[in-house]
């Protein structure tokens, strides 16, 4: 049994974030009282067994939690996994993918599914936080093993029925369109949506009964390869939104759950004997080992060339390999001694509730840190405590850092060690005096923020101040002890709190409260709100990779944008890159910047791991910081044609101001009635009562005299585009000298 969880809505503000989680990841996973389908389904799955009756029968169930991001699997019950994430093989013989290091734990009741589930969180919440990740980018694959287990373990009557449920809850996708991607240079070579598109093309291809289906292309098609076609039943579950301007992507959604209606699956009992598949499985692994050491004892064929035969023996072998790898992985399993696994499982579980308890008392004596995330589910579930002393507020040491000699003979009693972007050796430091807790930066450049206002000196903390540490590391400040806030905190901080404030102090919004927003309003707002912090993180990239890039959030007409009117918004916010050693700017649209932003996370991740070792060996094509020059928007004008509805002309020499409502220049324009032909009209022309035109043909002459710029820069290779109101498409002069 299989389901899976498909968004329609575009992440395109906090809010519908939050929406797209609620949406999606709480259907599949729950939020809060409301339980979703995992925890629904196991807890069903357990009162089946509770209540059997059949006598001679053991159950078996294991539970397992992964997690696909950008094309790699990490383990959700490991607190560690390779950098590269796990490896997925494939058995030869059952053209199964699985992931052999992962870690399937034993489970006898619904209650320590859930404290696995919680474990798996937090685990995430950590590994997202180290490596900057978006928990929205990433698919969540958590696996239940049922298995039914007949006769005594070890007598020759004894069979297994085995059931695998793959719960998955898939990342939600952009809708290109409506977040301004579409069109962007770098959009099709990144790996944003890969596994959706492949799973897409999958779905297609199985509806339409075609026997090549590419598996192989991502990672979340291979590990669902069963699911898709093989022996399964599946359900694919989508969230729609009811919001007019998510048409497209809802009509999508519901075309994609309308081909995977179409597959066929057939599901058939998998029973095995376990002694005769143990026996079975030993003497095929003895069998592939001596083939191994031998090599086949006759020539493959005499009709090619040795070459030739040198890489066939080599497939073969590896061919080989892999079924011996697979059935000792299947040995492993039925090896297994249940009953052992399920005492150290619940073992492992106590000391863990234990290490937990301890948590919880101290998160009531002593003052610490909780992390805040975009993902609810994923907010203070990290803390860290500050005791009494000096703690060290510094970077993990990575690549390009090396221990200061200072920092290891400091005076500092405990570390706070973090990992990410603009996060110094040395950061800053927190002092716990008799429950008064202050920060002090040890840098000049120790990027530090405290209710949104930059850290310049020593400032003391108080109950519910939001802390951010570098670019992607935001947190709040509880002291049990002295619950005195700051002004204007709230009692619940959240994530969207804490960008709000640092978007009011930069003045990029109006503070809250201060007026009514309309509907355009508020999404402005909220895009804005969401932006900033992706534009800290990538100046932050930029300035350590080199790039000499600078990026920022400008308010642009959405003419100048999108070259009509959007909605009824008159502005948008967009992200406008600009080139340090020559001047040169690009403006890029919500959906591009994410696009671009993603790729930047992936070339700074590479660079940190030690896979890319100059970040100027980007090719031009690949580089995410790289554009082709393009035209610029030097400025715009409006020309008032209420002379026409006369008849008259017009002529006039017009400012024209940039997007900061600045004047870079003049346009000297005359607008004119004429005839179809373009010629002139005579002064009979003049009319007293416009409605005397209402439904006759009208022709004008637009003219353009004289263009002047204010900038050097710009003074080469101008041209103009024009469009009369109602006009989709613009109209554009030559090159004007």
């Amino acid at each position: 049994l299989n389901a899976l969880s498909k968004t329609a809505w575009p992440r395109s503000s906090n809010t519908r974030l939050c929406e797209e989680y609620l949406s999606v990841t709480a259907s599949m996973v729950g939020y809060g009282p409301n339980r979703g389908i995992v925890p629904i389904t196991c807890d069903e799955l357990f009162r089946k067994i509770n209540s059997s009756t059949e006598a001679g029968v053991k159950f078996e169930i294991t539970f397992s939690m992964l997690e696909i991001y950008n094309e790699q699997v990490r383990d959700l019950l490991s607190k560690t996994n390779p950098k590269s994430g796990l490896k997925i093989r494939q058995n030869p013989a059952q053209g199964m993918f699985y992931v052999p290091d992962l870690r399937k734990v034993p489970v006898a009741s619904y209650e320590e599914i859930e404290k696995r589930m919680a474990e798996g969180t937090n685990n995430r919440t950590v590994a997202s936080t180290n490596m900057n990740a978006t928990s929205s980018r990433a698919h969540t694959v958590v696996t239940v093993v049922f298995s039914q287990v007949f006769g005594e373990a070890g007598s020759a009557n004894a069979r297994k029925k085995t059931s695998v449920i793959n719960l998955v809850d898939l990342a939600g996708s952009e809708r290109a369109d409506s977040t301004g991607a579409t069109g962007d240079r770098l959009k099709e070579g990144a790996n944003i949506n890969q596994s959706l598109s492949t799973l897409g093309k999958v779905i297609s291809l199985l509806a339409e009964g075609q026997k090549t289906i590419p598996y192989r292309e991502s990672a979340l098609t291979k590990l669902l390869k069963n699911a898709l076609g093989g022996n399964s039943k599946t359900v694919m579950i989508a969230a729609l939104s009811p919001a007019d301007i998510n048409h497209d992507e809802t009509l999508g959604t519901l075309r994609y759950a309308d081909r995977a209606k179409q597959i066929k699956t057939k599901a058939v009992v998998n029973e095995n004997p376990l002694d005769k598949l143990i026996r079975e499985l030993k003497a095929e692994n003895d069998k592939l080992k001596s083939q191994l050491a031998t090599g086949p004892s006759q020539p493959l064929s005499t009709a090619i060339d040795p070459e030739a035969e040198q890489r066939l023996r080599s497939e073969i072998e590896s061919e080989m390999r892999e079924k011996l790898l697979a059935n000792q992985y299947q040995l492993s399993e039925a090896n297994t001694d249940f009953e052992v696994q399920l005492r150290n499982a619940r073992a492992e579980v106590s000391d863990e509730e234990e290490r937990l308890l301890q948590i919880k008392r101290r998160r009531q004596q002593v003052a610490h840190f909780l992390n805040l995330n975009a993902d609810p589910q994923l907010s203070r579930v990290v803390e860290h405590f500050l005791p009494e002393g000096k703690t060290l507020v510094g970077r993990v040491s990575r690549r390009h850092v090396s221990q200061s000699t200072e920092e290891e003979t400091g005076s500092w009693s405990e570390r706070l060690l973090l990992d990410g972007i603009s996060i110094l050796q040395r950061h800053c430091e927190i002092s716990n005096s008799g429950h008064t807790i202050s920060l002090t930066p040890l840098a000049a450049n120790a990027e530090t923020k405290i209710n949104g206002s930059p850290l310049v000196g020593t400032q003391t903390l108080m109950h519910n101040d939001r802390v951010v540490f570098g670019t992607n590391h935001y947190m709040v400040f509880i002291n049990p002890i002295n619950s005195e806030m700051s002004p204007n905190s709230p009692e619940v901080v959240d994530w969207h709190f804490a960008q709000q404030e640092i978007a009011e102090q930069r003045g990029l919004v109006v503070k809250t409260g201060e007026k009514v927003m309309t509907t355009d309003e508020q999404h402005f707002h909220d895009q804005v709100v969401e932006l900033l912090p992706m534009v800290n993180e990538v100046n932050a990239i930029s300035e350590e990779l080199n790039k000499y890039r600078t990026f920022e959030i400008v308010v642009m007409p959405v003419e100048a944008t999108y070259g009509k009117k959007k909605r009824e918004a008159t502005t948008l916010p967009v992200v406008m890159m600009r080139n340090l050693l020559n001047g040169n700017c690009w403006h890029w649209r919500y959906g591009t910047f994410l696009n671009r932003r993603y790729m930047i996370q992936e070339v700074y991740q590479k660079w940190t791991d030690g896979e890319l070792h100059d970040a100027e060996a980007i090719s031009l094509e690949e580089d995410p910081f790289w554009e082709p020059p393009e035209p610029v928007l030097v400025g715009t004008a409006c020309v008032y044609l209420q002379s026409l509805a006369y008849g008259m002309d017009f002529q006039d020499k017009l400012a024209l101001c940039d997007y900061h409502n600045v004047e870079q220049g003049s346009i000297s324009v005359g607008v004119e009635p004429c005839n179809a032909h373009g010629e002139p009209v005579d002064d009979d022309f003049f009319v007293e009562n416009p409605e005397q035109l209402v439904g006759k043909p009208f022709h004008f002459n637009v003219c353009i005299d004289q263009v002047s710029v204010a900038k050097q820069r710009f003074s080469q290779g101008l041209h103009v585009e024009y469009r009369t109101f109602g006009e989709e498409s613009y109209i554009s002069t030559q090159t004007m000298h």
